[in-house]
């Protein structure tokens, strides 16, 4: 080593190994707290006010702060203080491990009175009927003190909602980009056809989707992903499907076939569930098309409230097939 390195005045020439294990064994979470607020009030005596504690042992701990880093952290002039270059850098790390505490603490007090907090989801009507119920039962029962706010929207809006910071959890289907959001399956489903029940269809196990344009169909809106995406296979059919009615959700559909006003096309999970009366007739589709596989995505996963990652981690943990 060069020995006519000279240290910064007023400090020791110490090895870095040395002044990690000092700093290490000397900061404290009260020493931080008061250096941010003397930076904040510029002034050690307002610091000392503020923070409940006599303005000489302030000193006193930021004397021993700047004596433990070996650096002066805090210029100090007739009108008050202000930091250095080194104490700037000093208050952002400051900022970052008390706001960590307090997350840290905040957690903690969540797990010892029994997790509460609140979750918001989106998710598609498919999702609503055939995978949340079961899903969501399990999960209240593990974590009763947790309140779900959970509403129907389209794919793409579920992904923009989490994006935007609108939602906190969004379930989706099919190729939408979601950049920056942690992206996992989470189940899949698969399209059949819903005829009524004295329809020509009514009495075949499975159709080709050439064969269900045939005859009337009853459509979605058009910025549905499910619309866009039969009216994209009827195109490469070279079939163009005939419609007089178009609605929106799932169950309008349904309500649709069962006046006898077409055919529709619907989720198996939301098919299951109608009723042995409701005159309707569920067919399975030939194309691998029809099999849906859906995705959770949420955005920074690791800076969510506990409640969140809860939820997150029992959605992708319970992956299924509907």
């Amino acid at each position: 080593m060069n020995s006519n390195v000279k240290s910064p005045p007023g400090c020791r020439n110490v090895s870095r190994g040395r002044l990690h294990g000092s700093l290490v064994s000397r900061l404290d979470l009260v020493t931080l707290k008061l250096f941010v607020a003397i930076v904040e009030e510029q002034s050690i005596n307002r610091a000392a006010e503020r923070e409940f504690i006599a303005p000489s042992a302030v000193s006193k701990r930021i004397a021993d702060l700047e004596h433990a880093t070996q650096t002066q952290l805090l210029l100090r002039h007739r009108k008050g203080v202000e930091p250095t270059a080194a104490g700037l850098a000093m208050l952002n790390h400051a900022r970052t491990m008390l706001r960590n505490l307090a997350e840290l603490e905040s957690e903690i007090f969540d797990y010892a009175d029994g997790v509460r907090g609140n979750v918001r989801m989106l998710a598609s009507e498919s999702a609503l009927f055939g995978y949340f119920p079961d899903a969501l039962k399990t999960f209240t029962k593990l974590y009763p003190e947790i309140r779900i706010d959970l509403a129907a929207a389209s794919s793409a809006a579920s992904v923009q909602a989490v994006m935007d910071g609108t939602t906190d959890i969004g379930i989706f289907w099919g190729d939408i980009a979601a950049p920056h959001l942690t992206v996992v399956p989470c189940y899949s489903d698969r399209l059949v056809a819903v005829v009524p029940a004295r329809h020509p269809l009514s009495t075949v196990d499975t159709v080709r989707y050439a064969d269900v344009l045939d005859h009337e169909m009853v459509e979605q809106e058009a910025s549905s992903a499910l619309q866009a995406l039969l009216v994209r296979q009827a195109a490469e059919l070279g079939i163009t499907p005939r419609s007089h009615v178009r609605v929106a959700g799932y169950d309008a559909v349904c309500r649709m076939v069962q006046a006898n006003l077409g055919v529709g096309i619907v989720p198996h999970s939301y098919a299951a569930r109608l009723s042995p009366t409701a005159g309707i007739v569920s067919i399975n589709l030939q194309e691998q098309w029809v099999d849906r596989h859906y995705k959770v995505c949420v955005r920074d996963l690791e800076q969510q409230p506990v409640a969140t990652r809860l939820m997150f981690q029992h959605l992708t943990g319970n992956a299924s097939t509907q």
